[in-house]
């Protein structure tokens, strides 16, 4: 006999979110489970607004009025932004049910029964902590050259596994559109307000498995992503890749299985090849401060140029991929050879601030 007791909550996060909330909250109504002909007898949905200064809570409370305001949506707003782990933190501190999945403002769901299925999967396996989907790019959709120098840049997981498991382990969710478990995530202390944007998903993952839970990625449960407002220009992603720098040494240093998130056998090949990217900004730094003291001492070209080549190779094993998916043009490789030199240096000015903050601050105060 089927059980109509809600068991799960949809948390739709927002924040300046005016040009996708409308298609969130369509995508919301259209989930659907195959033993409940009415939403409301399974599913619980809350939209979380983090102060949007923009249109986003009007646009909602349209999209609702449209769809008649239904009884099992609630729509909380911050009076002031309070970052994506504090918001994630209230939001499941309000929920009524043992199961979460978050939705970004980024992605829409690849079918109409992922919060089901993600259901399913939670209840089959007690040991997962969390369940993350594959983020896939809408064959329909227009990229923006921002949006290719993210995918690109950040080795964005869009590449389905080729495994076919129902289920992977993974060294963490990071994806958007992720369901956790409330009990594993009281265990390990929720989110860590520290990191308020950034790595704030691997520090979870590492505490979860501290104790005992696991954290897997469902290959063929797959959602659609694009870039978020707050990455939608070459400047904000530059300002990622400094605050990317600044939040590592927190991850690593703060919490004893973060490093096995990235580097070991249950890390997945993107993570792992994530970690090959900052090794690469590093390098790349390094490469670029050569050539200038090369340069300003009249050393030969050779002296110089090797480093530089050998960066632009290394780099180019492994972007080739993601290039090859987003199919750029010739002017948006001429700027993605300039943005990449760019990434380098904020990444590694952000790690030597990150180093110093980490071993000089006190602790305890939000890395923004």
């Amino acid at each position: 006999m089927v059980q109509s007791s809600v068991k799960i909550t949809l948390i739709v996060l927002l924040y300046n979110a005016q040009e996708t909330v409308e298609a969130l909250v369509d995508a919301a109504l259209a989930q659907c489970h195959p033993f409940f002909p009415r939403q409301s007898d399974w599913l619980d949905i809350v939209f979380m607004d983090d102060s949007s200064r923009d249109a986003t809570l009007t646009l909602l409370d349209r999209a609702l009025e449209r769809a008649g305001h239904p009884s099992h949506i609630r729509t909380v707003a911050n009076e002031r932004n309070i970052g994506l782990s504090g918001v994630l933190n209230k939001a499941f501190g309000l929920i009524r049910t043992p199961y979460g999945l978050t939705c970004h403002l980024d992605v829409l769901f690849g079918r109409s029964d992922y919060v089901a299925q993600m259901l399913a999967l939670m209840e089959a396996h007690p040991e997962a902590g969390a369940i993350t989907g594959q983020p896939q790019i809408s064959p329909k959709a227009k990229i923006s050259t921002a949006e290719k120098f993210n995918i690109i840049a950040n080795l964005m997981d869009i590449f389905p596994s080729e495994r076919t498991d129902t289920l992977i382990p993974v060294g963490f969710a990071e994806g958007r559109c992720d369901v956790f478990r409330l009990e594993a995530l009281r265990k390990a202390g929720f989110w860590d307000t520290t990191l308020r944007v950034s790595g704030e998903d691997q520090i979870l993952a590492a505490r979860m498995r501290e104790h005992g839970y696991e954290i897997y990625q469902a290959p063929w449960l797959f959602y659609y992503l694009s870039v978020s407002g707050e990455q939608n220009s070459i400047c904000k992603l530059l300002k990622h890749a400094h605050l990317f720098g600044r939040t590592q040494p927190y991850i690593l240093l703060s919490s004893k299985k973060s490093l096995a998130g990235v580097t070991g056998e249950t890390s997945g090949a993107n993570r792992q090849a994530r970690l090959l990217l900052r090794a690469s900004h590093l390098l790349g730094s390094f490469a670029w401060f050569v050539a200038v003291i090369g340069l300003c001492m009249g050393l030969p070209a050779y002296g110089w140029a090797l480093p530089l080549l050998g960066v632009v190779v290394f780099k180019g094993m492994l972007f080739r991929r993601h290039v090859a998916e987003v199919s750029m043009g010739l002017r948006e490789i001429l700027f993605f050879l300039v943005f990449f030199p760019l990434q380098d240096i904020c990444y590694t000015a952000g790690l030597v601030q990150g180093i110093w903050s980490y071993f000089r601050s006190a602790k305890g105060c939000a890395i923004r």
